[in-house]
């Protein structure tokens, strides 16, 4: 079971990471306001794997050296560990837990004015996702990041969607 999800990982983060290099051919290696979200299943347990410029999730991408900059970082990354629920939201009725498996700040290797806000999330739910709704509720809680690209994979089913705007939503049926 942990191959089969480590091969969905694998086939989302492809997914994800050339759409970004398409994109970063487009607009630059770096955009600000906007990041990607990998959600994949296997049954009842999944993953979340969220890639955002710190400049939307933290309110800047410098070291954070200063103490007001570190409490800043520190409560913005809280902030993104307790709302992810809300903020990647799935039916109640699956009964789904959402835990951190972890939060990071990685710095930008060719630009190091610049660093992004990594963070995974491993979910369990009663019973798998496939045939209900995750709604994305992004912009109540970071308003700077104002387009993610989310791709999802459960079971046979790929979808993908542009979590412009809170309420945003997607069906998981084939």
């Amino acid at each position: 079971m942990k191959i089969l999800a480590f091969i969905l990982v694998s086939i989302l983060a492809l997914n994800v990471f050339s759409k970004e290099k398409a994109h970063h051919r487009e607009h630059g290696a770096h955009k600000h306001g906007a990041g990607s979200l990998g959600i994949a299943f296997e049954e009842n347990k999944g993953r979340l794997e969220f890639k955002v410029p710190s400049e939307s999730i933290v309110g800047f991408e410098h070291i954070a050296k200063k103490e007001k900059d570190k409490k800043t970082q520190e409560a913005q990354l809280a902030k993104l560990e307790s709302s992810i629920a809300e903020m990647v939201s799935f039916d109640p009725a699956l009964k789904c837990a959402i835990s951190k498996e972890k939060i990071e700040i990685v710095k930008d290797e060719k630009e190091s004015d610049h660093s992004d806000t990594m963070a995974a999330f491993n979910v369990v739910c009663e019973k798998s996702p496939l045939g209900s709704k995750i709604t994305f509720n992004i912009q109540k809680f970071f308003p700077k990041l104002r387009d993610l690209d989310v791709q999802i994979i459960v079971g046979n089913v790929q979808k993908s969607v542009e979590a412009k705007k809170n309420g945003t939503s997607v069906e998981l049926k084939p």
